[in-house]
């Protein structure tokens, strides 16, 4: 049975974030030029922080000053395996490069090769981090994930993340940014591939923390690492078509979760 504190939190965390994207997009409803746009990313970015200032109020709420310093600490926790580091590091290099891949089997041309695109990715890192990650990860896993593992095994836990983070995202899906659905034609494929996506990150983001003593640092970095695509850098002329790769990029990140799965699906809860 689910206790109370997951579900304030989640509550606050709904509330905040699609009252802000829900005026943001109302901004759209006339059209969208300079001024709506601007007017939209504005909510859009404070509706992004709902799991992080929600992950404050129902802390302080339930555990007072003492929880909610042990939440942030977390933040600050990187004496991790070296493995972690470099696994935040390849596999969202090693998802996109195979999205790139079948990009051009299935698709088309992916244009020539950029190798002077290594000087944009301390700047792409350096926005990414606050239009998401930042934002999210201590809500999603520092307080709802190892308050999940004390009903559930670590699986089920990142299972029912990965679709509550879905549904989170909902009022994005109309918008013209904000996820890989976004500014698309809405159809049942993109919606259910989104959603296979995310409740898979959601897998390889708690495997990375749990076995990071906890560390929400490790699911920032992931995240960020995740929705940088750094590999699509060095490919400009994919760039009108970098949500297609990205999705693409689902099929080896379904393959390595099903791994994933398989091998830790008896692993230690998070307490």
């Amino acid at each position: 049975m689910i206790k109370q504190k997951p579900v304030i939190f989640l509550i606050i965390t709904f509330l905040w974030s699609w009252i802000y994207w829900i005026i943001g997009l109302d901004y759209l409803s006339d059209g969208i030029n300079r001024e709506s746009i601007q007017q939209f990313i504005k909510f859009f970015f404070i509706g992004v922080y709902g799991p992080f200032i929600s992950s404050i109020i129902t802390t302080l709420y339930f555990d007072g000053y003492t929880g909610l310093i042990t939440l942030l600490k977390k933040l600050i926790i990187w004496k991790y395996p070296l493995k972690n580091y470099l696994i935040v590091i390849i596999l969202p290099l090693v998802f996109v490069i195979i999205g790139i891949g079948l990009y051009a089997l299935f698709l088309g041309e992916i244009g020539v090769f950029d190798q002077n695109a290594v000087a944009t990715i301390p700047a792409v890192l350096w926005a990414g981090l606050y239009a998401g990650p930042l934002g999210e990860e201590l809500g999603w896993r520092g307080l709802l994930l190892p308050e999940l593992q004390k009903e559930y095994s670590m699986i089920k836990s990142a299972l029912i993340i990965g679709f509550i983070w879905f549904c989170w995202h909902i009022p994005l899906f109309w918008a013209p940014f904000g996820t890989l659905v976004s500014g698309e034609p809405l159809t049942f494929l993109t919606l259910l591939t989104y959603l296979v996506m995310l409740i898979c990150l959601s897998v390889i983001i708690t495997w990375l923390v749990n076995t990071s003593k906890g560390s929400v640092l490790i699911a920032i970095l992931f995240h960020l690492s995740i929705n940088a695509g750094i590999a699509l850098l060095f490919f400009p002329d994919l760039a009108p078509e970098f949500k297609k790769v990205h999705l693409l990029s689902g099929i080896p990140m379904l393959l390595f979760t099903l791994y994933l799965v398989l091998r830790v699906k008896k692993a230690p809860l998070l307490k």
